[in-house]
């Protein structure tokens, strides 16, 4: 039983506006199809209400305001969504860029993890204010359709054409803490030929650059060692026990790859 508000030509001059039930198929069958239509629909405000081309043009019934913080994300659909099913699709503008571990709450149903395209956090850059955002719920999760990011991230300066490196090298903490910082802003730890790079043309704009030995993603031939770069000049290097002890420590600057 589907309820709609009609409006019905009569004889080619008066209309009438009314609230109808209908339980079978509608047929118009008047001899002018210019007269054979079902005009003035409203937008809809369900989600079991009939949906115009006009709206499903505008994309309205995908998109939702965002709100919330960096890690618990808020969105407000119209209409209002009732439940998370596979394959609900919504666009959104963010407020904030997207903290490690984000969530999105849609409607009030509850928070749901937020990840990448390839099930990790979002990659830094990709959910930041200003930028339009897609998402799929899938699986029990809300999965961002991957989208090309123009330029650098936020605290991200840019090397060359395909390569970004953070401004800031950040505290001293272990090859594996450095490696999971990196990967939580969805970057990765530099190459030694990315940092030889990045560091020779972006000295002078680099903070804290030559104040410690940095974490660069590299091997060497000796066992249960990781690689360091940059205590005193761009192309010095050295290993060092992969341990997560304070003398095994250093700085974590991530570079990242512009698709």
């Amino acid at each position: 039983m589907r309820t709609a508000t009609m409006s019905i030509a009569l004889c080619g001059a008066l209309s009438l506006h009314a609230q109808v039930q209908v339980d079978a198929p509608v047929r118009f069958t008047g001899a002018d199809s210019t007269l054979r239509q079902l005009d003035g629909l409203a937008a809809p405000s369900g989600e079991t209400d009939l949906l115009t081309l006009a709206a499903a043009r505008s994309g309205a019934v995908h998109w939702a305001t965002a709100g919330g913080t960096a890690n618990a994300i808020t969105l407000a659909a119209r209409p209002p969504v009732a439940a998370y099913r596979e394959g609900l699709r919504l666009r959104f503008l963010p407020t904030v860029a997207a903290g490690s571990a984000p969530t999105l709450n849609v409607d009030g149903l509850g928070p749901v993890p937020l990840l990448g395209p390839e099930l990790t956090p979002p990659p830094v850059g990709s959910l930041v204010p200003g930028r339009l955002a897609e998402v799929v719920w899938t699986d029990s999760v809300f999965r961002m359709n991957p989208r090309p990011v123009d330029g650098c991230p936020v605290g991200f300066l840019q090397v060359h054409d395909g390569l970004c490196m953070q401004q800031d090298d950040g505290p001293n903490v272990s090859i594996f803490t450095a490696l999971r910082q990196c990967t939580d802003r969805g970057a990765r730890l530099c190459t030694w030929d990315e940092y030889l790079y990045g560091c020779t043309v972006l000295s002078g704009q680099l903070i804290d650059l030559f104040n410690d030995w940095e974490w660069i993603d590299d091997t060497s031939d000796h066992t249960h060692t990781a690689n360091q770069a940059g205590r005193y000049y761009c192309a010095q290097q050295r290993s060092i026990p992969a341990a997560e002890h304070p003398n095994a420590y250093g700085r974590a600057r991530c570079c990242y790859r512009i698709r």
